[in-house]
């Protein structure tokens, strides 16, 4: 057990900073109230914005300075951050130098979005070189009063749920972008986990495929949504860049894929409600464009609306994710679930692989990028999966070494699979993304397709490819 250090949120843009020791179960705060307002202002939470989701994007000339300037910002922020609840002379410092003395894990309390999207695991004690979000054991988010939350169903198999939502069809971001290194990788973690893709990705098939999992004994651990979200208002008759306005009472909407095509906002209490009726204990949300609107970002929306409802465990992506990036967290974050550690536990140890291994694609070639910030946990109640079953070979080599290369050819191919497979790929597969979303698109309504196309443009790889994914993502 840890020492629970305690930032809590009151009315009048006040904070309090308190104390709950290892093996204890009161809260001890200390001092008075005192104000707070957020030492980043808006301007500079956009440039972090921009930093993280496109700096990479064209990293040259005037971009490339901008960069570098926001990067080398991101400790005086941190310190800005620290200084503004636990600096000399507040009286937070004293709760936090006692809450250091052991192992730490520092506790957000909020029932304001606002205040919760705040980028807190920038935070950085002036007197200590490392960022505190990599020293302490965990960063949580919670509200204010949080009680019973979904329990863990229990079975040795982890099963998970993945809605991959593009609206805007081919020209939204890359289908696969999460879900193919995140199954590729998946085969390392040990233990065994079943991945089962939403098919097709609406609240409507949502609702039944969890109501179904429940009926058959079958219970999902997680339901991971990777696709958008905003924040804002609905405009009434507004369309395209209309459809919400500024006004009072903006909530957060995640956008699934309508029946018939296009986007099919559904507000964050409704999602809620479908995912807290099932008693789902753990909620993963990508955050693709867009994620941070306005104050609030819609992860903190969507992931204090799970909470209130009863969902015990929220993993999120304050900003947009690199592809390369998530699949890193994930594995890690999914081979601590498997050592029977907490979610919050795994998401710092999801977080220290991002700090270690921070080259990013850009077309400048790998370039360093400091998103391990972007991961943010927000807990009801602190769970783990401790029946997990672990499946680890003798001989398979370590998380760290799988990440970075491919494993040994011998009896298997690249992947895995055994010579004998009819889906093996020749070699490996790459791309073809687009192709994959038309497939996908077609089987909804169709259950023969014809690939064709002039001789050797791997008519064959790609139908070979597209059958591992169904087979390993519940298609078939």
């Amino acid at each position: 057990m840890s020492n629970r250090l305690l930032l809590e949120e009151l009315s009048g843009d006040r904070v309090r900073v308190g104390l709950r020791r290892a093996g204890h179960d009161v809260d001890e705060w200390f001092g008075e109230p005192i104000p707070f307002t957020a030492p980043l202002s808006p301007a500079e939470r956009e440039d972090l914005r921009w930093y993280l989701e496109d700096y990479l994007i064209a990293p040259f000339a005037v971009y490339e300075q901008h960069g570098q300037a926001v990067q080398a910002k991101l400790a005086e922020w941190g310190r800005a951050l620290f200084e503004a609840v636990f600096g000399a002379g507040k009286p937070g410092r004293d709760a936090y130098l006692q809450a250091r003395e052991g192992a730490c894990t520092l506790v957000l309390r909020s029932s304001s979005p606002a205040f919760l999207s705040l980028p807190w695991e920038l935070l950085q004690d002036p007197q200590r070189p490392t960022p505190l979000t990599l020293e302490l054991s965990a960063i949580d988010r919670t509200l204010v009063a949080a009680g019973a939350a979904a329990a863990v169903p229990p079975g040795e198999m982890l099963r998970v749920l993945m809605v991959i939502a593009r609206p805007a069809g081919l020209k939204d971001v890359g289908y696969q972008m999460i879900a193919r290194p995140l199954v590729e990788r998946l085969a390392a973690v040990r233990g065994e986990v079943e991945l089962e893709v939403l098919r097709p990705p609406t609240l409507e098939a949502l609702t039944s495929r969890l109501q179904a999992a429940a009926a058959e004994g079958r219970p999902y651990h997680i339901l991971h949504f990777d696709g958008h979200g905003t924040f804002g208002q609905a405009a009434e008759g507004g369309d395209g860049p209309y459809r919400f306005d500024s006004g009072a009472g903006r909530r957060g909407y995640l956008a699934f894929e309508a029946e018939g095509g296009g986007d099919d906002l559904v507000p964050a209490e409704e999602f809620a409600l479908t995912i807290n009726q099932a008693r789902v204990p753990l909620v993963v949300l990508n955050a693709c464009r867009s994620g941070m609107v306005g104050e609030a970002a819609v992860e903190a929306a969507v992931a204090t609306r799970l909470l209130e409802g009863g969902t015990a465990s929220v993993v999120a992506m304050g900003y947009s994710v690199y592809a390369v990036a998530a699949a890193e967290f994930m594995a890690a974050f999914y081979e601590a679930l498997f050592a029977r550690k907490s979610v919050s536990e795994a998401v710092s140890e999801g977080r220290r692989r991002l700090y270690r291994r921070k080259e990013r694609p850009s077309p400048k070639g790998m370039l360093p990028l400091e998103d391990w910030i972007v991961p943010v946990h927000y807990l009801r109640r602190a769970i783990s999966f401790a029946e997990l079953k672990p499946n680890k070979a003798p001989g398979v080599l370590s998380l760290d070494t799988l990440l970075d290369r491919m494993r040994p050819s011998g009896s298997t191919v690249p992947g895995g699979a055994p010579i004998s497979d009819p889906l093996a790929p020749v070699g490996r597969f790459v791309g073809r993304d687009a192709a994959f979303y038309t497939l996908e698109l077609v089987l909804k309504w169709q259950r023969v397709v014809v690939v064709y196309g002039p001789a050797g443009t791997g008519k064959t790889e790609l139908a070979k490819a597209f059958g591992r994914w169904w087979q390993t993502t519940g298609g078939v």
